[in-house]
């Protein structure tokens, strides 16, 4: 039931109103003597609506309508202020102070009734739309969870060192990565859905379940990507949905220091090792524009000591406050051989988070692994 905040230090005026207010909206009533009480009554009564005299001992209604605006969930409740006044200065200080309205004294029954039916629809609507946002926002929490568990918790391959790091624009993204040993090589891959929020988090868990699938089938990189592929391009309708998904996948040899990667459309992997810092650039384009597309894996070393580098373009694509992107340079710079990868992303992340100020414009994900 709706309840109404009624404050006047007239009690002939106040059962008036309150009689008035019950017969127009078969709501609550709770009476106050002054604003002082009214302050006192309001955060436990939470109201739909409060009707302030103007003049009142202790508290007027603008010193009320400044108190009950700082308390905590009442900032939004409708506040109308009746009064004999005919000052227009004070009904712009009391519209200053917070209110929502200011209706004259003597009132006339209709105009109050209109006004009145007015903000209590819209104290109802505000409310609603809360509840919404509190219901979206929870159910955005909890999809953000099941996301996170839907990442690998496990990275610990023998013969090698791993680390991974992820974080939405939202509580929800695209972006996700991988890894998994099938006894003879031990892959990782790093993906990219584009754009980001709800549908990017969707489209993420059906890649995830995809992959377990074809993982199973125990094919090369390049064939992994190109079933892939012609899944998601049945998935999408061929680019219709204006989605696709950009994606490295590399296969790490147990029996020799080999590294077989393909690339669709992502960002450059690197190779960390003695010999430098080892680029490797996109095979194809990005997944589900062209079924067709078969792809062919490029192979470079991958030696003791060497460590692979995945990232996301929510790592490149972070911008200052000036609006400079953080990009290729300032990462190509950080990514210095023989760091473990947890000290290799740390410093990443040091990096690059004061200068965006903490603020992502992206989804963000780097996987690191050295083999020992």
């Amino acid at each position: 039931m709706p309840c109404v905040l009624i404050a006047d230090d007239n009690p002939f005026f106040r059962e008036v109103l309150k009689r008035h207010v019950e017969g127009l909206f078969g709501c609550e009533v709770t009476e106050a003597q002054d604003g002082e009480e009214a302050v006192a009554l309001a955060p436990g009564l939470r109201p739909d609506l409060i009707l302030l005299d103007l003049m009142m001992p202790r508290a007027d209604g603008i010193e009320a309508t400044r108190r009950l605006r700082a308390l905590p969930g009442l900032a939004d409740v409708p506040i109308v202020l009746l009064s004999a006044e005919t000052d227009r200065g004070k009904w712009a200080e009391a519209l200053a102070a917070g209110a929502n309205d200011f209706v004259s004294k003597p009132y006339h029954h209709q105009e109050l009734a209109a006004r009145l039916s007015l903000h209590m629809k819209l104290s109802r609507l505000g409310r609603e739309l809360r509840d919404q946002n509190a219901l979206f926002s929870r159910e955005r929490y909890l999809a953000g969870c099941v996301q996170r568990q839907l990442l690998p918790r496990d990275l610990d391959f023998a013969g090698f060192e791993a680390a991974a790091v992820y974080q939405a624009q939202e509580q929800v993204g695209g972006d996700f990565y991988e890894a998994w040993d099938d006894g003879d090589g031990v892959y990782a891959l790093m993906a990219d859905i584009s754009g980001h929020g709800a549908s990017a988090a969707m489209l993420m868990a059906v890649c995830k379940g995809l992959f377990l699938s074809l993982r199973a089938a125990r094919l090369s990189p390049a064939g992994i990507m190109g079933r892939l592929n012609r899944l998601l391009c049945e998935l999408l309708d061929g680019g219709d949905l204006d989605m696709f998904v950009t994606m490295v996948l590399c296969r790490m040899d147990r029996a020799a220091p080999v590294l077989e990667v393909v690339s669709a459309g992502h960002v450059p992997a690197f190779v960390l090792g003695q010999g430098g810092l080892v680029e490797i650039g996109s095979t194809g384009p990005a997944l589900g524009i062209i079924p067709d597309f078969e792809w062919t894996g490029r192979v470079a070393s991958l030696r003791p000591g060497d460590t692979l580098f995945f990232y996301t373009d929510g790592l490149t694509e972070l911008r200052s406050p000036e609006g400079e992107f953080f990009g290729d340079d300032r990462l190509r710079a950080l990514l210095r051989p023989h760091r473990p990868p947890r000290d290799l992303i740390g410093e990443i992340i040091e990096e690059a988070l004061p200068f965006c100020k903490g603020t992502l414009q992206d989804d963000l994900a780097m996987l690191a692994l050295r083999r020992l």
